[in-house]
């Protein structure tokens, strides 16, 4: 191929292979199910949360996506970003298929990899009680 290569692409996704190999893949993993436990727990008795996919926090990875009856998606996105600069999406994740046939406008979804503590999952929680208290 003509031209320069990306070598500062290819270095940095070696370099970051290697890291992940170095903090192992099973604490990873150990601690993305940990997250979403936490989120699970500190959401189950949130009136109209829906949760979407297993019930299980082990069988979601770091994945928590839910929505709530009768509140829109990208709102409940926006006031976690506006309340303390929480980042989700909202929508219909590229699966528009699905949430038609469920009947469904969309949800939120938030993502917790390994480098999310506790405390930060933690705020996501109050901070979603705390929208559903005035939604």
């Amino acid at each position: 191929e003509a031209g320069l290569q990306d070598y500062a692409g290819i270095i940095g996704l070696g370099e970051a292979a290697r890291y992940l190999q170095s903090v192992g893949f099973d604490a990873i993993q150990k601690q993305e199910i940990l997250l979403n436990k936490i989120m699970t727990e500190g959401t189950r008795d949130m009136q109209g949360l829906q949760l979407i996919g297993p019930a299980d926090p082990a069988l979601r990875g770091g994945i928590f996506t839910f929505y709530v009856d009768g509140i829109d998606s990208h709102r409940i996105a926006l006031m976690l970003d506006q309340m303390a600069n929480i980042c989700v999406r909202s929508g219909q994740h590229c699966v528009h298929s699905w949430f038609n046939a469920k009947g469904l406008k969309g949800s939120v979804r938030a993502s917790a990899y390994f480098y999310n503590t506790q405390e930060e999952v933690q705020l996501f929680v109050e901070n979603l009680k705390k929208i559903r208290k005035v939604l």
